[in-house]
């Protein structure tokens, strides 16, 4: 709180900084406490720095009682203080009943019980949630492990272990027994409250590929670096790390440091602060005294670190691009190669999970160490950061981006990691889990439906199409066309190898049909069963019939053959003179009338036979006679494989396999020779969901809306026909996408008080919010949300949700930042703003609303319009105002409007040149801030956050349009985006909310979403609506345009609430 005033230090405020307003307000209110003179406290405020007891406000020691928020002027405690019947423009009726700040003077002190409902209009109903005595009770045990969890964490984090209580590592202060923590803390607690202290941990047993830290892991270690200066007590000397074991024998020791980690007063620096608060929430402690995140200070100097090939924003990363002391990655210290199948090491690098690393003697120095370098390496970022952002100018020569930082950016890093902790409550057990059976039934009755409807232009392989294969897509709509970049043409005909699981049964059968019949027709060809065998069956076969095994399979296969296949010969009979035995080698010449001696050799014998031409003669119609040749290679494998051998063996394979269901089937593209509409990066014709929109249309619109498919099919049934495949395609998209980011994602990720704690991060150009596990930033529109997933996002029972949305937030802020008037004026005189653009853009409109037959606005509450509305008699023009309205925000050109209307450049441009010709502030400014952007490379927000945009420094043209369009869309995205920050410190530290029970949840684009009692929810709601709409703070002047908020509190679901 004490940030506001832009105070570093939490015990002695220095105010030589502060503007003359803020020490006014500072002066005036606790001048009004104390009873003295403004004047005198002005000048004492100016001049001094002061103690929170030199204004007569007594502080709490330590020691007695739970640590407090150090509370230094009245300003900074307007939310926190309850003080009788104190109302100032800064503090209102805001002052908390549940007391948590300094004692105040006797004179000003209530009873508790008496204030509980002073300044408030709600009362507590019978069975409601609202207790005032702790209005948030229903919440404090949000993002804890389940007791399940809890059960097994405390058996595999305490098995027993080898003696370390001798382990010394170099330059590092252990701590493993619970008696050397209380030294510790000791030190720690007795710290200069200006020392920062950077802080780092270990987790086991999270996988965050699949899970938030928010209720799982278990921290095995903290490590803390507190400067070269500072001394922990245990007789190591100043400058070491702090390495706290908290696992196995050392157990629990981490809870010894719980009153300091949850003491304010002592500032703590983190590299991605959420995450090491969620799992050291899970231990039981909540971290108090955020002194910073290196990843959100990093980000705010230099917001292009992950452009042109830069490291990004990891500790590893900027330690090795700030410090020059690179961080060795685990995988490179700790890598373990995964053997082979032969036992030896192989390429792949596996690392032992971090208790493995911890208890693992091989390991144990290693880990310790760099476990500590994450603390010493974020200890000196910070350092790092905070020079390099008061070398920034912030709003004028007097103030910096750390003082941005420390008094705004800094809070909201902490209301960030509140609503990660609190999380939304989902309904995933009954209402996800039916609504995705729902999708699914419908993505197969599409699929089903483009697919009969590709069979009807391709054949039966249109069936086997695959809707999700951009392969398939882009050859079926678009093969034959030349490549975007190459210029060569692109496949008109392909083949895609298909795994059988991945067709569907109704085109599984007719597929199989075919190939079925393709294979019968290709034994009446070349194909035999030698094509089916492996380069080692082959062989095998080579080497039973002594032939050579050399060559490639198609060598192999031949010369099989030809053995095979090859008629009896004259050498026929000198194989049968061989394998006879010397008997008959006897008989033979004796028959002949040859004498033969008892010293002939078999060999000797052989060649006189074969030498007498009448015995071969004879011995051939013999051979002849029992060896016909093969009329096919499968009757002479069959022959062969009778005598057993290699041959029996491997036929009896080819029969096991020929009697499985193939793996794999060939499915063929053929294309429809569509024109490409666009094309990707590397030049192919692009298929994704703005391209099959263009293709498909509207065709269940009514009237009808086609596609540019229509005309391509010749118009008429065949063209209404494949526009309504093409939107079935579009749907099977769009359902898909349903499925895999929301109903299982979210279904997984529900915890066991079913709630869906998202990470959510500061890491945009603009400085938009982004989350994920799950994204709910990419909710589907309200009106294209077919399947209703808000509906599952709930409020608990007995509450409700407050849903606040900003209104045209962005156009209201161009209006502002440009002083445009005719915008000014329009915002002014309410209503309908994009139907007020329409009338500027086309005459025809005008003309009508001129004559009174078309109405341009109208209020509800006199009835029904006696005419028809702008909006609905013009829709087409109104949604093409309503684009032109945000494109001239993001900076879009003619070209890029006249593809988002189908219209050509020179319309466009037309309709561009018109609406700047009503408001030339806007030209004007656009124009100025892109000649800073060419000189500076930057950009900034309207709070003044940089954006580095070098690219509009170069030469290259595309890059150089890029940064041009980033430059005027950043002040007024990243406007957006201070708005919402500045609004949502405001709501998560407000006092009233807090008395009423009320609890910050989301912020999704321009909208917050709270839970909290339904009896105190009209309440909780004007709260909201004020912080919105009145965000201002120091660095965010007033708009000239009034901020908009809308929404209601009296709803159950998110979509109910919209």
């Amino acid at each position: 709180m004490y940030s506001s005033l832009g105070c570093r230090n939490p015990v002695f405020l220095s105010v030589s900084r502060l503007s003359i307003p803020e020490v006014r307000r500072s002066a005036s209110l606790l001048a009004g406490r104390q009873g003295i003179g403004l004047r005198e406290r002005s000048k004492d405020i100016r001049n001094s720095c002061i103690r929170p007891e030199q204004w007569g406000i007594a502080s709490r020691h330590r020691s007695h009682s739970p640590p407090l928020r150090p509370l230094l002027v009245a300003s900074v405690v307007v939310d926190e203080v309850l003080v009788n019947n104190t109302t100032t423009p800064e503090i209102g009726n805001q002052g908390i009943a549940e007391y948590r700040g300094p004692m105040l003077p006797d004179a000003t002190i209530q009873s508790k019980t008496s204030v509980l409902f002073d300044g408030l209009t709600s009362r507590p109903v019978p069975g409601g949630n609202w207790d005032p005595e702790e209005p948030l009770r229903w919440c404090k045990d949000f993002g804890r492990r389940s007791s399940e969890y809890e059960n097994r964490l405390s058996t595999i984090a305490r098995l027993s272990s080898d003696d370390v209580s001798s382990l010394q590592v170099e330059n590092t202060t252990i701590v493993r027994t619970k008696e050397q923590a209380r030294t510790v803390v000791d030190k720690l607690m007795s710290a200069d409250t200006y020392i920062f202290h950077a802080c780092d941990t270990e987790v086991m047993d999270i996988d965050l590929k699949e899970v938030g830290p928010v209720g799982n892991g278990y921290v095995t270690c903290v490590s803390i670096y507190s400067g070269p200066d500072f001394d922990y007590g245990l007789g190591q000397g100043p400058g070491t790390t702090l390495w706290i074991d908290n696992l196995d024998d050392a157990y629990g020791v981490l809870q010894e440091f719980k009153e300091w980690f949850e003491d304010e007063r002592f500032l703590k620096v983190w590299h991605n602060y959420g995450f090491d608060r969620h799992v050291l929430w899970n231990e039981g402690i909540d971290v108090k005294g955020f002194g910073g995140d290196t990843m959100h200070m990093a980000r705010l100097q230099d917001t292009s670190r992950l452009k042109n090939g830069g490291g990004g924003y990891s500790l590893e990363a900027l330690t090795g691009e700030l410090l020059t002391m690179r961080k060795k990655p685990m995988k490179e210290i700790f890598g373990v190669p995964r053997l082979r199948k032969d036992g030896t090491p192989g390429s792949l690098v596996d690392i032992p999970p971090v208790e493995v690393l911890q208890r693992d003697p091989r390991f144990r120095r290693k880990f310790i160490k760099y476990s500590c370098y994450d603390a010493i390496g974020t200890w000196k970022l910070h350092e790092k950061l905070v020079n390099l952002l008061k070398k920034m100018i912030w709003m004028d020569q007097g103030s910096d981006m750390y003082d941005y930082y420390w008094s705004h950016m800094r809070e909201f890093g902490e209301v960030l990691t509140d609503m990660e902790r609190r999380g939304i409550r989902v309904d995933a057990k009954d209402y996800l889990a039916s609504v995705e059976k729902q999708a699914r039934k419908d993505r197969n009755e599409h699929s089903k439906k483009f697919r009969k409807w590709a069979s009807e232009q391709i054949g039966v392989d249109g069936l086997a199409l695959n809707p999700a294969s951009a392969a398939q897509l882009c050859t079926f709509l678009f093969g034959g066309a030349k490549n975007g970049k190459t210029n060569e043409s692109t496949e008109s005909i392909r083949v895609f190898k298909v795994a059988r699981e991945e067709i569907p049964d109704d085109a599984l059968d007719a597929l199989v049909n075919k190939q079925r019949e393709t294979l019968d027709d290709d034994k009446t060809q070349e194909s035999d069963q030698l094509d089916q065998m492996t380069a080692a069956q082959l062989k095998a076969l080579c080497k039973e019939y002594e032939l050579k095994v050399s060559g490639n399979k198609a060598d192999l296969k031949q010369r099989i053959r030809e053995y095979l296949l090859e008629t009896p010969s004259a050498e026929m009979p000198y194989d049968e003179l061989n394998e006879m035995s010397l008997q008959e080698l006897k008989q033979s010449l004796a028959g002949r009338g040859i004498t033969v001696d008892d010293t002939m050799d078999p060999a000797s014998m052989i060649n006189i036979l074969r030498n007498d031409m009448q015995f071969m003669s004879e011995l051939q119609t013999v051979v002849s006679a029992d060896f016909t040749g093969h009329d096919t290679i499968l009757d002479a494998l069959q022959a062969a494989a009778s005598q057993g051998g290699a041959t029996h063996e491997i036929l009896a394979n080819l029969k096991e396999k020929s009697m499985e269901e193939p793996k794999f089937l060939n499915v063929t593209i053929k294309s429809l020779g569509m024109k490409p509409l666009k094309y990707t990066a590397g030049g192919a014709p692009s298929v994704t969901a703005d391209v099959l929109r263009q293709l498909a249309g509207d065709p269940s619109a009514d009237p009808p809306r086609y596609g540019s498919a229509y005309d391509f099919f010749g118009g008429g049934t065949k063209g209404h026909d494949a526009c309504v495949a093409l939107f079935s395609l579009c749907a099977i998209g769009s359902i898909d996408t349903m499925i895999a980011n929301f109903l299982t994602s979210l279904q997984s990720l529900t915890d066991h008080q079913s709630r869906v704690h998202c990470s959510l991060n500061l890491n945009t150009e603009t400085g938009r919010l982004s989350s994920r596990r799950p994204n709910l930033q990419n909710q589907p529109a309200l009106e294209k949300d077919k399947y209703k997933i808000r509906k599952a996002f709930q409020a608990s029972p007995g509450n409700s949700l407050i849903v606040a949305d900003y209104g045209q937030l962005e156009l209201r802020l161009l209006a502002s930042m440009t002083n445009c008037k005719s915008m000014i004026n329009a915002f002014a005189s309410g209503g309908d703003f994009h139907s007020r653009t329409a009338l500027d853009m086309f005459d025809h409109v005008k003309e009508k609303v001129e004559k009174g037959e078309v109405l341009l606005e109208w209020d509800f509450a006199l009835g029904d319009p006696p005419k028809p509305l702008l909006k609905d008699e013009f829709a087409s023009e109104r949604r093409k105002a309503k684009t032109l309205n945000f494109s001239i925000a993001y900076g879009k050109t003619a070209h890029g409007l006249s593809q988002d209307w189908g219209v050509t450049q020179e319309e466009a441009q037309e309709m561009l040149q018109k609406w700047y010709d009503a408001r030339p502030e806007v030209r004007d400014w656009q124009s100025t801030t892109k000649r800073y952007a060419r000189k500076l490379g930057l950009t900034r927000t309207l709070m003044g956050r940089y954006r580095q945009i070098p690219e509009a420094m170069g030469n290259n043209k595309k890059l150089i349009g890029h940064a041009e369009r980033a430059s005027i869309n950043t002040p007024i995205q990243g406007g957006a985006a201070d708005v919402a920050m500045m609004a949502m410190n405001k709501i998560n530290r407000n006092g009233t909310l807090k008395r009423l029970g009320w609890i910050l949840l989301m912020q999704i684009h321009d909208e917050v979403i709270l839970e909290g009692p339904e009896e105190t929810a009209k309440e909780a709601f004007q709260v909201v609506v004020d912080c919105m709409e009145n965000p201002w703070v120091t660095g965010l002047a007033k708009t000239a345009v009034p901020l908009l908020v809308d929404g209601s509190y009296e709803h159950k679901t998110w979509y109910d609430a919209k």
